[in-house]
Parts: C-alpha cells; structure tokens; sequence
C-alpha cells in the first residue's frame, strides 16, 4: 500500500498501533527484567530526576542514584515528544479550522503563565506530596496541555453549535460552578495540596474573574468564540495561583525567603514595556516599507517582549548592575553565560537581536515561500514567544519573591 492512499482512519490506527506497541514492550519488558526496566531506565532517567527535584536533592532507588534535571536521554526523548506534540496540535488545529494567530496566543497566555508561576511556587516549597510532582517538569507540560484540549473542544462545541445565548451561558456556567464545587468538596475534606490554602471564598472571587470575559461576549450578543472559552478557562487555573504569590509578596510567605524585591519586577516590566513601544513607534513611522512594518505585528512584538524579559531578568538578577542588594544568583546555560562574561549587558542584546533577525527571516526573505503555511509559522512564533517568556517571568519572580 502506497503511503499517499493512507485514509485519516487508517493513519490513526498505525499511530494508535505504534503507540500502544511500545506501551505494550516496555511492561513486557518490565515484567521480565524490572531491575534492567524501571531502575536502570525510567527510574533513573525520568522519574527519578523529577523525585529529586521535588526534593531538592539528589535521591537513590534500590542503590540507583538520580540527580535533580534533566539527561541527555530524558531531553533527546521529551524533545520527540515536543515535536510530535506541536505537529499533532499544528493537525488538529487545522482540521477545526482554528486560527493561529496574535489572538490565539493571546488566548494561551494564562496556560503560557502557568507553568513559570507553578514552577516558582514549586520554588518556595508550596506544595505538598504527591501534588508537588504535577509542577515539575515533563509533568506540568502534560497538565497544562489537558487543560488547554479541555477548553478548546468546549469553545470548539459552543462556536460550531451557536446556541441561543442563555444555553450557552447555563453550560459555561455548570462547568465554571462545578470546578467551583469540587473545591469546595476538596477544602471541606480537608485534603492539603500546599502550604497556604486558598479559602473558598477568595476561589469563588477568583472564579468570578476568570468568567467575564464569557460573560462580556454573552452581554454584548457576540458569538462565543474559540479564543474566549480557552482564555477564561486558563484564567481560571493561573488566577489562584497568581494570588498565591501576591500573598507572598505582601507578607504572608510559608518558607524561607531574602526579601522581596518588587522594585526589580517593576524595574524589567518597564524597560520590557519600553524597548517594545519604541520599536513599535519605528514600525509605525515607517509602516510603507515592507522590511520594517512587519515589527508592528503584535505577534513579532510578543516574541520581543518574551526574550527580552528573560534577557533583562538575567542581567540585572546576577550583576545587579543598579545595587538594589539582590540575592547571589548564578546563570546555568553555558552559551548565555559566556556572552555575560564578555559584557554582562550583551546577553539581553543579543537575544534582542535575534529575535529581529526571526522576525525578518520569517517575514521578509521567506515571506512569500512560507505565505501558505502561515498556521504553521504563527505556530512557531508562539512556541519561540514561550520559549522566551516562560524561563524569563519565572527568573523574575523568583528574584522579585527572594526565592
């Protein structure tokens, strides 16, 4: 049989075959050699780094040692995984006909903002056992990509079916109220997954919060979107959250801490916020020419802004070129840290650079070959947009809690 006459169904059922295949060999294999399986392999290699960095230490299993991060084997096979993941999201994407585009990754923010905010709660000891281990990586990925399906076959549902306006709201709403409920079933039992429960009653205002902008469209008579139903919902998961280090930050912290450094957060915000206007104010004056309008493009200007939190954060947290009496801080990735030794500000200036170079090889020299894969591209874009964003933001709030 010829690959190009493979249907869709006959596809899925060679994928679902593989998968299960090797599901299938590695509990043969176990089952036969476990000692070979799981302490040699996948203790040592997956699940005991993620033991260790819950633990902060290195941890030992049957005489097998894991250290805290990542290996060499665990990157090479979670970056299949990444590949396969986009490329399967890029299929599904294109077969509901979604958009992906600057409101889209708009959209995603919150899911994009929680995996550094959980990651720096993680930092500060917050959560409890087993709970603590769904905040690490690879597993907080896996998380917080179920949430995101979740949402948007419930935006896909409700835009493909456009129900009357009081349906539609009664259904969101039962989802919104029943996440409501299962908290509460969880507070009244008493089951602890950190150290500084959210009270119901701040969950439901947090609730509250994330269902407006469902509710504006509803009020508006506007159609419910994609888009909306996948921003409210992630605005529901990264809310609590993000109250949790307000909390910190105003006092009541659950662990140890150097200070809080609200003054850095602001500090890198505002020159963030600044570097990108001016570049957007450039793109603007000079929007007829085609090598520089694209620089106006929210979507180009959200991967600036992404890198150049993480560039800036790093700068000024390790030289603390402004004396504001910063913790010690260290840079772990070789590459970056040997342009800071070069010049400490070259970091940021390069990633700064980069990024412009990105954005006019996509945009310009490739612009036309690249114009009907444009899903693909945007698709890209957002993923070098958190490549930036997600290590910068939890860099920053780590520096601004003292953590």
């Amino acid at each position: 049989m010829n690959l190009r006459t493979i249907t869709l169904q006959q596809k899925m059922v060679l994928y679902l075959g593989i998968f299960l295949g090797i599901i299938a060999t590695i509990i043969i294999g176990y089952l036969l050699a476990p000692t070979l399986i799981y302490d040699q392999w996948i203790w040592k290699y997956y699940w005991g780094p993620v033991v260790a960095d819950a633990s902060g230490h290195s941890v030992s299993y049957n005489g097998v040692t894991a250290l805290e991060g990542y290996t060499i084997l665990s990157e090479i096979t979670y970056g299949i995984i990444l590949v396969c993941a986009l490329y399967g999201l890029y299929k599904l994407l294109r077969k509901l006909e979604i958009r992906i585009d600057w409101y889209f990754c708009l959209a995603l923010f919150p899911y994009i903002l929680f995996g550094p905010v959980t990651r720096v709660l993680e930092d500060t000891n917050y959560f409890s056992e087993p709970a603590v281990y769904w905040f690490i990586s690879p597993l907080i990925y896996f998380q917080t990509t179920l949430y995101v399906l979740i949402f948007l076959f419930l935006g896909y549902y409700l835009q493909k079916k456009a129900f009357a306006r009081r349906k539609t709201l009664l259904i969101l709403l039962s989802v919104f109220v029943l996440i409501d409920v299962f908290y509460t079933i969880l507070w009244i039992l008493g089951i602890r997954y950190g150290a500084s429960l959210i009270e119901p009653g701040f969950f439901y205002v947090l609730s509250i919060l994330a269902f407006l902008p469902l509710l504006y469209r509803i009020i508006k008579k506007q159609m419910m979107t994609v888009n909306t139903v996948i921003f409210s919902g992630g605005l529901l998961i990264v809310l609590p959250c993000v109250f949790l280090i307000g909390r910190w930050i105003i006092g009541d912290q659950w662990s140890g801490s150097n200070g809080t450094y609200l003054n850095v957060f602001l500090l890198v915000i505002g020159l963030v916020v600044l570097i990108v206007i001016l570049v957007y104010l450039i793109a603007w004056v000079y929007r007829k020419h085609e090598t520089i309008v694209m620089y106006k493009n929210p979507l180009n200007l959200s991967m600036l802004a992404g890198h150049l939190i993480d560039g800036i954060t790093s700068y000024i947290s390790i030289y603390d070129p402004l004396s504001m009496g910063l913790p010690s801080y260290v840079e772990k990735h070789p590459a970056s840290n040997g342009l800071m030794e070069l010049w400490p500000p070259l970091f940021p200036i390069v990633k700064f650079l980069l990024i412009i170079m990105v954005i006019y090889v996509f945009d310009v020299v490739y612009k036309k070959e690249l114009g009907k894969y444009s899903r693909l591209v945007n698709l890209l874009k957002i993923g070098i947009f958190i490549l930036g964003v997600s290590p910068g933001i939890r860099d920053l709030l780590r520096v601004t809690m003292g953590v």
